[in-house]
């Protein structure tokens, strides 16, 4: 797991004064679309955190899939007003829409059940306007991987971010008006079979096929060993590899570094190569790896369904115990991916879910000790999204061993990102404390790098996201 800075959003075109409205006081009931059961994770975060209760848990979630929607319509039928949006979960569940002109959006947010609770601001820019500087940006600094400079739009501030890795001046290239650069630090690296009687993050052998939460031993180059997590079940079609080779994703520092190629292992057992196709600068820092021969590919997930899940544990017990925990008793489940969101797409506000497998030796004698600190608990966890730049920002609490791990929607099913690292002020050790935050590397950024990359072989990556995928 890394640290990495963020800053404050630099203005690339002038901040304008917004007017807040409300649209449509009258609200209009609806049966819920969301069944609870599968959103129980998410609801749990908002009750303990807001204290509202199971049903208005279940209205915010239900105005975030219906947001998420009218994104999707609004990028289509009202581009050249539409700025973008957030959800304020501290003050009510309300979301906020933006827009250069508030009369070409309305029509489209009376059409939302939920309208009472949805408010409109004006912006000076469009999100397609944006998306053009933040286009031109790029081509000039030839974003990528291995670039100085990061363009991102950020949509609350409406503006446009010109991150820069290092602290050497700004190239001559970079001549939009008004773009202010500032530096963004390199991120600091956190970095016998048990059986359980069922699929343990720690655990899991035996118990269905590799799935978002399970453990990666990485052999260090010293002969001791450090923990990531799986993010995804990824497929590639075409190009230099065999047809639909599966390939497991995580953070590419997890393996930076490493010259033994020992193959990782999960539960004592050899699953995936130490190396494969990554990168290791945020937020392009991903490892593509296959599985160390077919017979534990089939073993693990082509003889298995289904391919499409990450982990749901309830970690029970203890400081770090999951409020939706039934007593002490543990709970593993399975979350279907069936989608994935770009960068683009996500919202501040959105309620998340994270998993991770972060560990100590003081509550799991018998698993590599990934650096956690002691009564941290592997598992599933939720929070919000805070903001989004070149990454997306999360007050969801992770320790070292998280990396890697999956963030995604109970919402919608779908995948948003790998663990990158902490943001400001972040060391924790042990349990989850308040005011915790991570970020994430955009699965959509990711997988269109990979499917430029040489490394690649000319494949294309997919995430799974049918059961038999």
């Amino acid at each position: 797991m890394r640290r990495i800075v963020v800053l404050i959003a630099a203005v690339a075109v002038a901040v304008p004064a917004v007017a807040a409205s409300t649209v449509n006081a009258g609200a209009v009931s609806q049966a819920p679309t969301l069944d609870p059961a599968t959103v129980a994770a998410s609801m749990s975060y908002l009750e303990q955190a807001y204290g509202v209760s199971p049903a208005e848990a279940l209205r915010r979630l239900e105005l975030q899939l219906d947001a998420s929607r009218l994104d999707t319509t609004l990028r289509a039928k009202a581009s050249a007003t539409y700025g973008g949006m957030a959800i304020d979960q501290q003050h009510g569940g309300v979301l906020t829409v933006d827009a250069t002109d508030q009369a070409a959006i309305k029509p489209y947010l009376t059409q939302l059940p939920d309208r009472s609770h949805v408010r409109t601001r004006t912006v000076a820019n469009s999100l397609s306007e944006l998306t053009t500087v933040r286009n031109q940006l790029a081509t000039q600094v030839d974003a990528g991987a291995d670039s100085a400079y990061l363009p991102a739009i950020d949509q609350q501030a409406n503006n446009v971010v010109l991150w820069r890795r290092t602290p050497a001046a700004a190239r001559a290239a970079v001549s939009q008006p008004g773009v202010v650069v500032k530096d963004l630090p390199i991120p600091t690296p956190l970095s016998g079979p048990v059986d359980w009687g069922y699929c343990h993050p720690l655990f899991c052998s035996g118990y269905g096929p590799m799935r978002g939460g399970l453990r990666l031993d990485y052999t260090r180059d010293d002969g001791s060993m450090g923990g990531c997590t799986v993010a995804f079940n990824v497929r590639s079609t075409g190009g230099g590899f065999p047809n639909n080779t599966p390939w497991v994703l995580t953070a590419g520092h997890c393996a930076q570094n490493k010259t033994n190629f020992t193959p990782t292992q999960h539960n004592t057992t050899p699953i995936v190569n130490q190396h494969g196709v990554e990168k290791y600068a945020y937020p392009y820092d991903y490892q593509f790896v296959q599985y160390v021969d077919l017979t534990t590919a089939d073993t693990w997930l082509n003889n298995q369904t289904p391919h499409n899940t990450v982990l749901l544990y309830c970690r029970p017990g203890g400081l770090d115990s999951s409020q939706a925990c039934n007593g002490q008793n543990a709970d593993s489940g399975s979350q279907p991916i069936t989608g994935i969101h770009p960068l683009s797409d996500i919202k501040a506000g959105w309620v998340v879910c994270a998993d991770g497998s972060a560990s100590s030796k003081r509550n799991y004698p018998q698993a590599v000790d990934s650096g956690a600190g002691a009564d941290y608990l592997p598992g599933t966890r939720c929070g919000q999204v805070t903001s989004t730049d070149v990454g997306i920002n999360t007050n969801i609490c992770a320790r070292p061993g998280d990396s890697g791990g999956p963030l995604f929607s109970q919402v919608d099913n779908t995948a948003l990102g790998i663990l990158e690292g902490n943001l400001p002020g972040q060391n924790g050790s042990g349990p989850c404390t308040s005011g915790e935050a991570n970020n994430y590397s955009p699965i959509g950024t990711i997988l269109d790098d990979v499917n430029a990359f040489s490394g690649g072989k000319g494949s294309h990556f997919d995430v799974i996201t049918t059961p038999n995928g």
